[in-house]
This record gives C-alpha cells, structure tokens and sequence, in this order.
C-alpha cells in the first residue's frame, strides 16, 4: 500500500495505553516488526466460564480497538466475580497504523483462518489453543451502514441478539438495509453467521473450535467514534447480562 506518513497511526500509544492499566499483558506474536498482543483477566474463582473479546482484524475499523481499551480501563470487578475474559485488542496492527483493511500482504485476516500462510491468523489460532468460551464477541465497523447490526451464531439456535438489538438502540439507531452477505435475517438487523462461511472468518472459526456462541457488533463509520464505542460496549455488557442469568 502507497500510504502518505501523515495518515500513519502510532502504534506505540496501543501498548502505552495498555501498559498504563497495569493488566497482565502478553505477545502472542510479532508480525511485520508489531506486537500482537493478549490480556487475561482472571478471576480469583477458577471454575468461571471464559469470555473471549477480538478487535482490531481490520485495520481501518478503529473504534472496536478503542472499545476493548475502553472495556479494558473501567472497573471490571464485580464483573470478574462470574467471568474470566480474554481480550485481543488489535489482531492487525499493520493495517491499524496504515488504516487500511488487510495486513501488509494485502490478505483479509477475518478471511484467512482456514489457511496455514496468514501469520496473524494462525497466531491468534496459536494463542487460543484448546481454550473454551461461553461466548466470542468481536467488534467491527461498516463504512457504508446508516446504524448498527449484528452478526450471531448459536449452536442451540437460542437467538439473544434481537433482544440485545432492543436494548441497546438507545446508543443509535438500527440499519434497516440488507447487510449484503449471503446469510438469513434473525430480525431486523441481526443475521446468522451462515455455517457456508465454513471457518475463514474468525467468527466462524471460533464457533466451530472453541465456543457455542458468537456475536459481531457492526457500527457505521459515519457514527462519532464515542458513540461507536459506546454501542459495542453496549452489546457486550447486555450479553454478560443475559449469561449472569444462567451462571
């Protein structure tokens, strides 16, 4: 990619902001000269089920990163009481720092898992082991979206995020459009993560090696990026909810 320096993001105030929550903070991998890293939040009850947070695999989406600094930095005790949480804040610190899409070898990383020749993804398939979570959740941004949607995948057919959807549209408004993918409409701005997708995304990955249930937050750029923020954090916190319910 042709980029001028005046568009490069700093990719060093990621790991300072990290750096600065005083959280145990690991490098799952370096790509291009770019650690990737991974947070463990681990609460003190051993048996409390895993809850995986993914942002940041398209490097032009920044408001989902921004939203796993966010969940990051506020006061997760009481949440830490029921949950263990896993957090990738920027699986593509190439495109992050270029604000483009893919990585430097111009591939799409959220379609590359069911290959072995993209280095982010088989890092984060690395880092993820045999790990097992009551439920992914993985933030994303759509450039031509008028409000937000929502991807979900559970094995049970149990569908939460048309209730989720309900909830959190106070933060803004629903995309009424076609998402454009070739998947079925749960509601109105909720979609299945269609089993034909097989396991290239890392959704679809996730939620055939390590989880039963997975959601996308889709939020449309044209949104200011606080209120981006706020409807991921939104769709994250209503699903804790919902699993708090049932632990």
């Amino acid at each position: 990619y042709l980029v001028k320096d005046s568009l490069l993001r700093d990719y060093e105030k990621i790991f300072d902001r990290l750096n600065q929550l005083d959280l145990p903070l690991d490098i799952i991998g370096t790509v291009n000269n770019y650690p990737i890293y991974q947070i463990h939040l681990k609460s003190s009850i051993d048996d409390n089920p895993n809850v995986l947070i993914t942002s940041g695999i398209h490097g032009d989406e920044p408001a989902g990163i921004e939203a796993a600094l966010k969940f990051l930095s506020r006061d997760n005790n009481i949440l830490l009481q029921e949950y263990n949480f896993v957090v990738l804040p920027c699986i593509n610190p190439y495109g992050y720092v270029h604000d483009v899409r893919d990585n430097s070898d111009r591939k799409d990383i959220n379609r590359s898992f069911e290959t072995e020749d993209v280095s982010e993804a088989e890092i984060v398939k690395s880092a993820l082991g045999r790990d097992r979570f009551i439920f992914t959740i993985d933030f994303h941004e759509d450039y031509d979206a008028a409000g937000f949607y929502l991807y979900e995948g559970k094995r049970d057919g149990q569908y939460i995020c048309p209730e989720i959807a309900k909830i959190v549209k106070s933060v803004g408004p629903i995309d009424t459009e076609d998402s454009g993918e070739d998947t079925t409409a749960i509601a109105e701005n909720v979609y299945k993560v269609n089993p034909k997708w097989g396991t290239q995304g890392l959704a679809p990955y996730l939620l055939h090696f390590h989880t039963e249930h997975v959601i996308i937050t889709e939020t449309p750029t044209k949104w200011p990026l606080n209120q981006r923020v706020a409807l991921h954090i939104a769709v994250l916190d209503a699903a804790l909810s919902y699993y708090s319910k049932d632990i």
